[in-house]
């Protein structure tokens, strides 16, 4: 059989059109990516992508093995509910995915809920601000993603739903001197010492059109944040110590800003997040079918 790896490797070269995005997707060196690419070449015994010098895109024969890739990925999906069915004998184990702006506001009152109607399951919850939780729901690895793709370009294979759509928000304690010219642009938040989770592609290109869309914006977007962190409690916590400014949900401030601690920054302009929860088609068992019901329930 052929390796995870170089399957989830080829979908991403062929969704991305870019060698550099595509492993920077899937979480993987450069180098390793391509090698994957090029195993994969030499299990097709084809060429499966057109080098070009702006990117890559599926050959002819590269389009027959993405579709044969589809049909392994139906048949696993079989496979994996007959598991599934067959765990239900056992102790049954949903697998979550989600962003740090998600574990407080959905996941915490979720798993509450399921362990009260569900006594028996075990839960294992991965928390990543990167693009990793999709890839890893299409590999099997988790049975529902609920984080933010606002910018994601190709959700065909996967059931979606919108749960929340919020502004972001920005804090620093209350002697920072941003307070003083409040409400403030957003480029003045940017050119800020700001604190952040890791910014994808998408945020990059926003944040870079805040900043002027030019060449010196997008050398500015390179050193934002100046601490990158999933850890939300331990950002909002330097926030309080530091001159920084602190972007995220209101919700991850809110002991901070009731102490006094934090203060909001108003703006002049809002960006927001798109909290979506995903699923892949076709893939079906109690836990997760009550989640997602659960999900699906909340008020947008």
């Amino acid at each position: 059989m052929i390796d995870g790896k170089i399957i989830t490797a080829v979908k991403a070269l062929a969704r991305y059109e870019s060698f550099r995005e595509a492993a920077q997707a899937v979480g993987t060196s450069p180098a390793s990516f391509s090698r994957h690419i090029t195993q994969a070449e030499e299990y097709a015994g084809n060429i499966l992508f057109e080098r070009r010098r702006n990117g890559a895109q599926l050959t002819a024969a590269g389009q027959q093995f993405l579709s044969l890739l589809d049909n392994l990925d139906d048949a696993s999906s079989i496979f994996e509910q007959g598991v599934e069915q067959l765990r239900a004998t056992g102790t049954p184990t949903l697998n979550i995915g989600c962003g740090p702006l998600t574990t407080r506001t959905l996941i915490n009152p979720l798993i509450e809920q399921l362990l009260q109607e569900m006594p028996e399951l075990r839960i294992r919850i991965t928390v990543s601000a990167t693009k990793e939780p999709l890839e890893s729901l299409r590999r099997g690895i988790l049975d529902v993603a609920i984080c933010d793709l606002t910018h994601t370009p190709d959700l065909s294979d996967l059931d979606i739903q919108v749960i929340e759509k919020k502004p972001v928000s920005f804090w620093a304690r209350p002697q920072h001197a941003i307070h003083k010219d409040a409400p403030v642009l957003l480029a003045d938040i940017f050119r800020a010492d700001l604190i952040a989770p890791k910014f994808h592609k998408h945020w990059q290109a926003a944040i870079a059109a805040v900043l002027g869309g030019d060449q010196k914006a997008w050398g500015a977007v390179e050193k934002i944040p100046k601490v990158e962190c999933d850890d939300y409690g331990l950002l909002a916590d330097l926030a309080c110590r530091r001159d920084l400014i602190f972007g995220g949900m209101r919700d991850a401030v809110e002991q901070h800003a009731t102490l006094g601690l934090l203060k909001e920054i108003p703006t002049k302009q809002e960006l927001n997040w798109n909290i979506c929860a995903a699923r892949r088609k076709n893939v079906s068992f109690p836990a997760l079918d009550r989640i997602w019901n659960s999900l699906s329930e909340r008020p947008t």
